[in-house]
């Protein structure tokens, strides 16, 4: 398996495994997105809470210039650890959620 397709694969894994994990709200449905054309992976929320609309990006990967990069996560857990994990080098994931300025200083790479 190329890098480029075990990047794909671990990111649909991850995104896969936290989508196990239900909101507690019956109106919302938890959505996977896959653009694998465009290299764009999420978990959102989405749906009603009472009379108010949930649109929510949980979780935002993209694959630029052969690097994953972390454009969200607005869980408590640390999925470049999971990402690292599965094989993924550390200099490999770029956290796009970090202004430019930031990222040298968090370990992970630098775009």
């Amino acid at each position: 398996m190329d890098k480029l397709d075990q990047y794909r694969a671990s990111l649909r894994a991850v995104l896969k495994e936290h989508s196990q994990y239900r909101h507690q709200d019956d109106d919302i449905e938890v959505e996977l997105v896959f653009d694998t054309e465009h290299d764009h992976y999420q978990l959102m929320h989405v749906g009603w809470k009472g009379l108010s609309r949930v649109y929510h990006t949980v979780l935002h990967f993209d694959i630029k210039d052969g690097k994953i990069w972390l454009q969200q996560n607005t869980t408590d857990i640390d999925v470049g650890q999971e990402l690292i994990d599965m094989g993924i080098p550390k200099e490999e994931i770029v956290l796009g959620l970090h202004p430019p300025y930031k990222r040298p200083y968090t370990g992970y790479g630098v775009a």
